[in-house]
């Protein structure tokens, strides 16, 4: 299996140790999660994260942040080819997630806003979109 985290899931996993969402980034930057980014996603974690701390929202310091944001970088797929056609999702910003998942050739995307990628869009690929709780339970029992 291979994953896209969308960027809620991250920031889900940053503000609170107990869930679903901090266990799949633990996993994430441990190696055990394979997953995906492209150059876009990363810009979009990187500035949704440093937003969430300004506003207070995320307690994690700007450094820590870079440190965490180093570790997940580090250990995912890079995916460099983009689409000839991008993607048209009800949410413009949810394309590059899509994006990043069809062109790495991802199983999953793991999100909590399951209904911004409808399966019309996901199911030519042989994308599952899950919420990560969801996912968390199959990918423990493929273990």
């Amino acid at each position: 299996m291979l994953v896209v985290l969308d960027t809620n899931v991250i920031i889900s996993g940053l503000y609170s140790k107990i869930g679903a969402s901090y266990q799949l980034l633990k996993a994430a930057i441990s190696g055990d999660l394979r997953y995906a980014i492209s150059p876009l996603v990363a810009l979009e974690y990187e500035g949704k994260i440093h937003q969430k701390i300004e506003d207070g929202f995320l307690s994690v310091s700007k450094g820590d942040c870079g440190s965490i944001l180093d570790a997940l970088f580090a250990m995912a797929k890079p995916v460099w080819k983009p689409l000839q056609t991008r993607p048209v999702l009800i949410d413009p910003s949810d394309d590059k997630i899509l994006e990043c998942a069809i062109s790495g050739n991802c199983t999953h995307i793991i999100t909590f806003n399951k209904r911004d990628f409808p399966t019309a869009a996901t199911r030519l690929y042989g994308i599952k979109v899950m919420t990560p709780g969801e996912f968390l339970r199959i990918w423990r029992n493929n273990l």
